[in-house]
């Protein structure tokens, strides 16, 4: 191997051009992977080394990748790290996700364990939107169709995980032009639950009332998180009040969080 003339001998006369290309997108896939598990920008050696080629071999790969914004490169301290062009990848991917689809058998799991009904809602400004729905086994259940839409004033469980991830004077703006009278101290209240709904991964509102548009039916909802560890949606069990009580959400408080944690992974959560 000649580092003067950036010429990786060692591959010489052993592949074809076909199985060279082939290892050039293998090798450059194996760089994104480095960087990604990596504490911090790496220099080029180390990436050689990691590699398994020459630093000449690496380099040539780096700077395609880096064409393509999926590489940055830092002349100060002479090392790489991920390009923005992977975030926009993910942002994609994302975006192009079936949710649904995805979160479908674990709620069908879910839903044989509580028995009520469980449902995923994604948001859409302040409204909300069921995107996916098992209904529960009982004669006397909530029903849902999916593409329900529902304005966000209902102040429900599965609302309050959708607001989590909002800075708190934006939800505040919202809350008060739901409700121009509502009470300092109401609002606190629901600020604060908005904020631990965060911390605990779980929202449990068992009283009477506590659902501004169906005051009878009773919601717990936990977040469910992409690979950004963003809110993306709200799996919410719903039950009639008499029936779904703080006794019974405590009892099934961890298969809940369980099932969202679940689907949060097969979207790409840590």
């Amino acid at each position: 191997m000649s580092l003067e003339t950036g010429r990786d001998t060692s591959m010489d006369g052993q592949d074809s051009v076909g199985k060279s290309g082939v290892q050039s997108v293998q090798r450059a896939v194996r760089l994104l992977e480095v960087l990604a598990a990596a504490r911090g920008p790496q220099t080029m050696q180390s990436l050689a080394h990691e590699l398994g080629c020459s630093a000449s071999t690496a380099h040539r790969i780096a700077v395609t990748l880096a064409h393509g914004d999926l590489l940055e490169f830092n002349p100060l301290t002479k090392r790489y790290s991920l390009g923005v062009g992977v975030t926009k990848l993910a942002q994609r991917r994302a975006e192009q996700v079936d949710i649904a689809s995805i979160a479908q058998p674990y709620m069908d799991d879910l839903r044989e364990r509580v028995m009520e009904t469980t449902s995923l809602w994604t948001r859409t400004g302040d409204s909300k939107v069921c995107v996916a729905c098992s209904d529960g086994t009982y004669t006397i259940r909530q029903y849902l169709q999916i593409g329900t839409r529902v304005v966000m004033a209902d102040l429900t469980a599965g609302t309050r995980v959708l607001l989590a991830d909002d800075e708190p004077d934006s939800v505040t703006a919202m809350v008060e032009a739901w409700y121009p009278d509502i009470e300092h101290a109401e609002l606190e209240e629901f600020l604060a639950d908005v904020e631990r709904t965060r911390d605990t991964g779980l929202s449990m509102l068992p009283e009477e009332g506590a659902n501004r548009v169906h005051p009878d039916v009773s919601t717990m909802a936990a977040p469910i998180l992409d690979g950004r560890g963003a809110i993306v949606a709200a799996l919410v069990v719903a039950g009639p009040v008499g029936r779904l009580t703080a006794e019974a959400m405590s009892a099934d408080a961890e298969a809940l969080r369980t099932c969202a944690r679940e689907i949060s992974v097969a979207l790409g959560a840590q």
